[in-house]
């Protein structure tokens, strides 16, 4: 990672996620995270950019982290992150899934998805209440149709080298018996090359909730953070849809990493 974006709003979620941020990527090698906050008002300005500069030295009190702020003018938060995001090579953005209030949840939630949707480049989703300790086990949640692209694939090596973490294959599937289908272990084969030399487990799982097996999971397994690979419009009109958005993401106790490959 070189470069992470952090949008804040000033709500308690953006700004717990910007401590997740500084907390986990501090010690990462060569990133320069961008704290970016958007203002309606011209008169607004001067207020915001000296928050942002008080909330930068409270951050870096946390963490050691190369560390800038950027503040502009817009009246639409998502395109303006998107257009930040484009304009300047972005390897990630984090930031939260829910706001302090009813009206932040909407904006924060639906900005946070919309993000995924664009494909610019992985969303890490922090929920209201994660606090950053380690990065040590990492679940990766597949439905085995594919393997993941080479490009998801690196991002996910990146992370796995840079916190000397564990991989964690998760299949959840009530239709297992004995062994896995013969489809299952072709893709299963191609992530045992794609993965090799890291530490990683396969685990399929015969249970009907997806949900809450994966809550179990993670419990069990103390898993820190769970990346999904959104391949299509349909894991995202699911997502959007209300329930799916409130039990992967809202619900979650540890950060969600979408990279839509």
């Amino acid at each position: 990672m070189r470069t992470v974006l952090v949008p804040v709003d000033f709500s308690e979620t953006s700004l717990n996620a910007a401590t997740y941020a500084v907390k986990m990527l501090t010690g990462v090698y060569g990133v320069n995270m961008i704290l970016y906050h958007v203002y309606e008002k011209p008169e607004h300005a001067a207020a915001s950019d000296k928050e942002m500069n008080l909330l930068k030295e409270r951050l870096s009190d946390m963490g050691i982290v190369k560390m800038q702020i950027l503040c502009e003018a817009g009246h639409d938060f998502g395109h303006c992150i998107e257009r930040l995001a484009r304009e300047n090579p972005t390897d990630m953005i984090i930031m939260g899934i829910t706001g302090k209030n009813k009206i932040a949840q909407i904006f924060i939630g639906s900005n946070t998805l919309k993000l995924i949707k664009k494909n610019i480049c992985p969303v890490l989703i922090v929920p209201p209440g994660a606090r950053f300790t380690q990065l040590k086990n990492i679940a990766l949640t597949s439905d085995f149709t594919g393997a993941p692209s080479v490009a998801a694939t690196a991002i996910i090596k990146n992370i796995l080298s840079s916190y000397y973490a564990k991989l964690h294959i998760v299949n959840v599937n009530p239709e297992y018996h004995i062994s896995i289908t013969e489809p299952y272990q072709v893709v299963k084969d191609v992530m045992e090359e794609a993965f090799n030399g890291y530490q990683h487990d396969f685990h399929f799982i015969d249970l009907y909730d997806f949900h809450d097996t994966i809550n179990l999971f993670v419990n069990d397994h103390s898993i820190d953070m769970t990346v999904t690979l959104p391949k299509d419009h349909n894991w995202l009109n699911s997502l959007t849809s209300g329930s799916h958005t409130k039990r992967m993401a809202h619900e979650s106790t540890i950060p969600v990493l979408a990279i839509h490959y």
